[in-house]
């Protein structure tokens, strides 16, 4: 008996995708995953030992083993030896969104253009809020921070450093955790990159001061908008100098 035209063609052809079958350990650490984000295990609490998971979930020592360094790797737990070890449950801080980010920057070869613009995007947004929300001993060490930065002008390796520690500082104060921690990771690649080199003359140096001193004046007098507007056009500038070198003056500062 012949086969109709019609199921020639359709046998003639692939009707059914390729089925993407999880692994058991991915499965196990999605489980465990969701547990202990809706709070069924508390952060200091341990997860059931090796053997106990291996019996409930029915998989094997190396999956039940591969699904914890899962959760390992994203800080969900943390591994104590010993006889009184075992997984026990932490939550992951800033600074591992941070080290993620920013591994992910590095690895891809992210250009410095683009991290400028990260840049223009956030800090003006940061600054706004370190104006509203500052507290005096972040106030504190905005300033304290600044005072030493005016004073580092011809170093440029300590310049350098305490710039990035004033910027930090100000997102901190913001009291936006995803905000800082992008901050966080953006910022030593930014400070790191060969394209950095030539937005270090003296002349920026000084014009980054009076950039520093009216943000600042801003965020001491929580005015929200000026904190914003200053921080934008400071950013902004120094983009357009380390982007478009040939561009070069020095950067609006009121």
């Amino acid at each position: 008996m012949k086969s109709s035209p019609s199921i020639a063609k359709l046998n003639s052809r692939s009707v059914i995708a390729p089925v993407a079958v999880p692994k058991a350990s991915d499965v196990l650490a999605g489980r465990l995953r969701d547990l202990i984000i809706q709070g069924h295990f508390s952060p200091g609490e341990f997860l059931p030992s090796e053997r106990d998971l291996v019996t409930q979930s029915g998989l094997s020592r190396t999956s039940v083993r591969d699904a914890l360094r899962v959760l390992e790797s994203e800080g969900l737990i943390a591994v104590k030896a010993g006889r009184a070890g075992g997984s026990m449950v932490t939550l992951p801080g800033r600074e591992s969104v941070a080290r993620s980010v920013e591994l992910f920057v590095r690895s891809h070869g992210i250009r410095l253009a683009s991290l400028l613009e990260c840049r223009v995007a956030v800090e003006p947004t940061l600054a706004r809020l370190a104006a509203q929300r500052r507290t005096p001993s972040q106030l504190e060490e905005i300033t304290r921070i600044h005072e030493r930065f005016v004073a580092s002008v011809d170093d440029v390796p300590r310049y350098k450093r305490l710039n990035l520690d004033w910027h930090l500082a100000i997102a901190r104060a913001s009291g936006n955790e995803p905000l800082t921690a992008l901050m966080e990771a953006i910022s030593a690649p930014i400070r790191d990159a060969m394209d950095y080199q030539h937005v270090t003359t003296s002349e920026l140096r000084r014009a980054a001061v009076k950039a520093h001193t009216v943000i600042l004046k801003a965020i001491e007098e929580q005015d929200d908008e000026a904190a914003f507007k200053r921080m934008d056009r400071h950013v902004s500038a120094y983009r357009d100098v380390a982007t478009r070198p040939n561009l070069i003056t020095a950067p609006t500062t009121a």
